[in-house]
């Protein structure tokens, strides 16, 4: 591995065009390039949400409790993809237009701030042209057949020409290399990969387009397992069924690249040797890359978390606090006796950080192996094969404890889940739907073995095993997770992803303690004057050689980063003005709450909210009630 020979690194990030803002239905890859092509004025980068698939339409009245409704899984995804965009055009202060393209009446029926905006309504091609072309001067337009219009859009943009189909045309068209940044986009088919172009040609990076590898996650974990354990053709198998898709890419006098994958960890397969960093494009890429980018503009939180049950003998977490602290970071300390499952499931949801460190034991932990009978509402009959973790939170303050319960589905009907054959089984949602609702019946079981559950990285915490099922995350801030616990990078890193973090680091397998402290400690030592990717490719450095070379992955762009904060009073106070917001939001969402369990769960939070204010801001508090 190259170390950068730069002292410090913290590229710019692109600037947001708020001119546009763009709702595309997720398959409509090819209509997102094609409006992509006319609006763009390389003046930043254009806000693109893509709109998963929904099976009905919004309730025009919400059901007072809860009822077995067979849309429920996609009910609730659009509802949080309605108030995500929602919010991100509210950050930018609004945009000049809104493109709405491709969308069916069910999803139309959840956006909520149509009204609000100047809304262009775009179906097709035709739409494009008609609506769209006076709206931003061009200097032409290039033909090229509708399956080249990805593999074009690089070139369209980056000369600020239009896209036409003419499936006549052959051509595909290159832009000339400039060796500094690299984007590298895997052709999902969907719109994730064309703002992956988009947010290349924002940075002013060379883009470069692949073909996917049919392999995922788990059995990555395998093969890296085996090669951990000394079978060398594993290693080779992992290298050969990754870097045949950019092998013809030269990398070496890159000064970073970022690659759009579907989970592949190319950092590993490539031995970082420049920096590094992914995007994941089934989770969120679209909120993930407009937060890094809108917050970059903003005035960070300035606080963190540090959490350690104290597992090893020598460990980070005392220098990470000490660091923090210096450069003014308000560190809340989970540490020791205060490391429980209750405590870092309130403050990984409800407490308002921009960094949380982890260090504790990680990597699979044992639970059951389940088969099971379901009847769905059509009465006919299925077998579910599934995996069950149990883990729990004593509340020191109530009696009344939180029992988590992962359930990870393996087989539907002797299908294995996520596989070609059960994608192309004719299954109905409410299938879906009923299975997550009915399964956990001990009556309907036929058979339990304890086995070692695959993907169920959890956290060790003082008193149980985590398991990242959480809704919320730093009381909807956006920030960093450096979970330098073992095997952190795939499952647990997608909840973290999938919540709204900015970034996130972790490992690829089963580290040497003394490895990963001295790592965590190069690591923050540069974090506040370089970018994460920075930081942490200088942190990668002295692994090399050993048998941890190689092993942190980093999911984030190249020039997200921190900067110390002022003072560390200012950051008490900043922190204690985010909790008294927090509570306000959650108090008026109990107002207005009428499902039952909902109501619990708000007023839970509110007490644990409340509980902090006392706990660790009496003299704000004291100052606020004064002055109120």
């Amino acid at each position: 591995m190259t170390i950068l020979a730069i002292v410090k690194m913290k590229p710019n990030p692109p600037k947001i065009d708020s001119d546009f803002v763009c709702i595309i239905n997720r398959d409509d890859a090819n209509l997102a390039a094609l409006i992509l092509s006319h609006i763009d004025q390389s003046a930043g980068y254009i806000p693109v949400f893509e709109f998963p698939f929904v099976s009905a339409k919004d309730f025009e009245t919400e059901p007072k409790e809860e009822i077995r409704d067979e849309h429920q899984l996609s009910r609730t995804r659009a509802r949080k993809f309605d108030i995500r965009v929602g919010n991100a055009i509210a950050r930018i202060g609004g945009c000049k237009y809104l493109i709405v393209a491709g969308l069916n009446d069910n999803q139309k029926s959840y956006l909520s701030f149509l009204d609000k905006c100047e809304t262009i309504f775009v179906e097709d091609a035709f739409d494009v042209e008609s609506m769209l072309g006076a709206l931003v001067e061009k200097e032409g337009s290039i033909s090229c057949s509708e399956e080249n219009l990805i593999a074009c859009l690089p070139y369209a943009l980056e000369n600020n020409l239009s896209l036409k189909i003419d499936n006549s045309s052959v051509d595909i068209p290159k832009n000339l290399g400039t060796d500094e940044g690299l984007v590298v986009v895997e052709k999902n088919k969907k719109v994730s990969s064309v703002f992956g172009i988009l947010y290349g040609h924002s940075i002013g990076a060379d883009i470069e387009l692949i073909e996917p590898k049919d392999i995922n996650h788990y059995e990555i974990k395998d093969l890296i397992e085996q090669w951990k354990e000394g079978k060398v053709d594993a290693h080779n198998n992992l290298s050969a069924a990754i870097y045949s898709g950019i092998e013809h890419i030269h990398f070496a006098n890159r000064k970073f690249v970022t690659f759009f994958t579907d989970g592949l960890p190319y950092s590993l397969i490539l031995k970082n040797i420049i920096p590094i960093s992914h995007v994941h494009l089934r989770i969120n890429p679209d909120f993930f890359v407009f937060n890094n980018i809108n917050l970059a503009s903003q005035s960070d939180t300035f606080s963190s978390v540090v959490f350690s049950p104290e597992k090893f003998e020598d460990e980070e977490t005392d220098f990470v606090v000490d660091e923090l602290t210096r450069n003014n970071f308000l560190v809340k300390p989970l540490i020791g006796n205060e490391a429980t499952y209750f405590n870092l499931d309130n403050h990984i949801q409800h407490y308002p950080y921009s960094l949380l460190h982890l260090c504790s034991h990680g990597g699979e932990i044992k639970g059951t192996r389940i088969i099971e009978k379901f009847l769905d509402s059509n009465g006919e009959e299925h077998t579910v094969e599934y995996d069950e973790i149990f883990s729990f939170g004593l509340n020191p303050y109530k009696d009344s404890h939180k029992v988590a319960t992962k359930r990870m589905p393996r087989k539907l009907d002797g299908l294995s889940w996520g596989s070609r054959d059960f994608k192309e089984a004719p299954y109905s949602q409410s299938v879906f739907t009923d299975m997550f609702q009915l399964w956990g019946n001990k009556k309907n079981q036929e058979s339990s073995i304890e086995v070692n559950v695959p993907g169920s990285c959890h956290i060790q915490c003082a008193d149980s095993a985590y398991q990242a099922m959480f809704s919320h995350l730093a009381a909807m801030q956006s920030p960093l997770i450096f979970n330098n616990t073992c095997w952190s990078w795939s499952d647990i890193a997608d909840s973290f992803l999938g919540a709204g973090a900015k970034g996130y680091i972790g490992t690829l397998w089963n580290i040497n303690n003394s490895r990963a402290t001295k790592s965590a400690k190069i690591f923050y030592e540069n974090i506040f004057d370089n970018s994460i990717l920075f930081a942490l490719h200088k942190a990668l450095g002295h692994l090399d050689t050993t048998r941890d070379q190689d092993v942190y992955i980093f999911w984030g762009l190249h020039f997200t980063g921190f900067t110390p904060s002022p003072d560390l009073k200012g950051s008490k106070l900043l922190v204690f003005s985010k909790i008294m917001d927090s509570l306000e939001m959650w108090k008026a969402k109990l107002e207005k709450t009428q499902n039952t369990s909902h109501k619990k769960t708000i007023s839970e939070t509110i007490d644990w909210l409340a509980r902090i204010l006392a706990q660790d801001f009496k003299e704000e508090v004291l100052k606020y009630v004064v002055k109120k």
